[in-house]
């Protein structure tokens, strides 16, 4: 059973290029609870911190310099074959939720969005998230035993 604490000290990654919008997430989330959030504007980096840090979920910023958000997800999904990495992309362009849906993000939102509606959102992909890491762990544990 996956618990509230469980959902908190989840790892995430906060990725946006406008400093205020990436302070107020990095905000929102430290004082719902949670634990581990790191924070960056550099889509650039999204990739090396993730191998290094391996986070349960990634709030996504689609439009940034450099690399765009479907970018980003196009690196990612190589973590994706060894396990399932919720990305919840953040877009104000109504046509690319649906791209970012094909592109590998589990969920999205409209900027700008419903602080409540994010949390929960957030709240869900890691209950999923968790889940699936209980199912591989008991399965990788009955194939040894």
């Amino acid at each position: 059973m996956i618990s509230a604490a469980d959902i908190l000290a989840a790892r995430l990654l906060v990725v946006d290029d406008d400093p205020d919008a990436l302070r107020s997430l990095e905000q929102m989330l430290t004082a719902a609870g949670f634990g581990d959030v790191v924070a960056t504007s550099d889509p650039r980096a999204v990739e090396g911190l993730h191998r290094e840090q391996d986070f349960d979920a990634i709030l996504l910023d689609v439009h940034m310099p450099y690399m765009d958000g479907f970018e980003v997800m196009e690196s990612l999904k190589p973590f994706e074959r060894g396990g399932y990495l919720p990305v919840l992309a953040l877009t104000a362009e109504p046509g690319h939720r649906t791209r970012a849906l094909r592109y590998g993000a589990k969920d999205f939102l409209r900027k700008p969005f419903d602080p409540e509606e994010l949390l929960l959102r957030v709240r869900n992909l890691l209950e999923v998230r968790l889940l699936y890491k209980d199912r591989e762990a008991a399965a990788a544990g009955a194939a040894a035993g």
